[in-house]
Parts: C-alpha cells; structure tokens; sequence
C-alpha cells in the first residue's frame, strides 16, 4: 500500500514538473508568488524587501497564480539560502515575514504555526521531491521534531521557478 502511494505521488509530482506553463499556471499544489521592486534579482545577502502572496484553495481546487493572496499576502524580505544548494540552477531562499514598517511579523503558513523564518527548499538534486519530505516525516514520528513543509510551486518576477518545500527555518522557538 505504501509503495503504491509512494508511486503516485512520484508520477503525480512529475508530471507537474514537466508540465509545460501557459501563460497562467493552475495547480493543486499551494502557489507562492513573490515580487521584488523592478524586478530585481535576489542576491546571496543581504535580503531584499519582495512582495509575496500564497494561494491555496481551502476547498480542494485548483489554485492559479492570478487569484488574490488568500494565506499571505503582504511584505518579505528574501535571500538565496544554502552554499553548495545555492550555485545550482534552482536556488534555495530564506524569507522574513515582515510587517508595512519593515518589522518582523508572525504569520502561521499552509496549517503551520506562527513565525516570520520560513525556508523555500529547493529540489534541484531530488528529482523525486521525496527526499527532504520523507526525512521529516520519519523523524517526526519517531517522536522528535522535524520542521515542517507543504509542497508548493514557485514563481518570482512572473518566472516559474519549479516546485519547492516551503516550510520552517529550524531554530528554537514556542512553536518549534
């Protein structure tokens, strides 16, 4: 049975991978978009203030990247996270949620608790999308804690950047 699922998740997965991209993209996954002033690229450091709004359709559906933020929608700071994850193609991020003045704001994401560190994992090396996931889950329930991550695709300045993990920075807080 557990095979089974593993399976379809994995064909699931990458058939949204190789799908290719109209000129909106519509997926059952989580959309996070995120928007830097002119366009600007995201550097290593020091973070940039960006826009960001997630879209999850709370009943099931479809998400498109043109809805209306309905779990976040308000100002980031953003950053490309990680060394060696950092020069591959798809690039890993760190993001603040920060308030209209520029100050830290704690917002719960996708069904996780209250912070303003979140991390966008990138899955470039794990063509499955299984790896990171799994390692979490495992460790979770053997009974210690694992952050925890919703799968969700990805666009920054209007480019698709594929699917990612969104989900907790790992540090010591009341809800982590």
């Amino acid at each position: 049975m557990r095979k089974e699922l593993v399976l379809l998740l994995c064909i699931f997965l990458a058939e949204l991978a190789f799908t290719p991209l109209s000129a909106q993209l519509s997926s059952n996954l989580p959309i996070v978009v995120i928007t830097t002033p002119d366009g600007t690229e995201i550097p290593d450091e020091p973070k940039v203030d960006a826009d960001m709004k997630i879209i999850s359709n709370p009943s099931g559906g479809r998400n498109n990247d043109t809805d209306p933020g309905n779990v976040y929608s308000g100002k980031i700071a953003i950053e490309i996270r990680g060394q060696y994850s950092a020069i591959l193609p798809q690039k890993p991020f760190l993001l603040e949620t920060r308030d209209a003045s520029g100050n830290n704001l704690n917002v719960p994401i996708l069904g996780m608790p209250e912070e303003n560190d979140w991390i966008l994992t990138a899955n470039y090396n794990d063509k499955a999308f299984l790896r990171n996931f799994l390692s979490f889950e495992i460790f979770r329930k053997m009974g210690h804690y694992a952050p925890r991550t919703v799968y969700c695709e990805v666009i920054v300045n209007g480019e698709y950047l594929g699917i990612y993990l969104l989900g907790e920075k790992i540090k010591q807080d009341k809800n982590r």
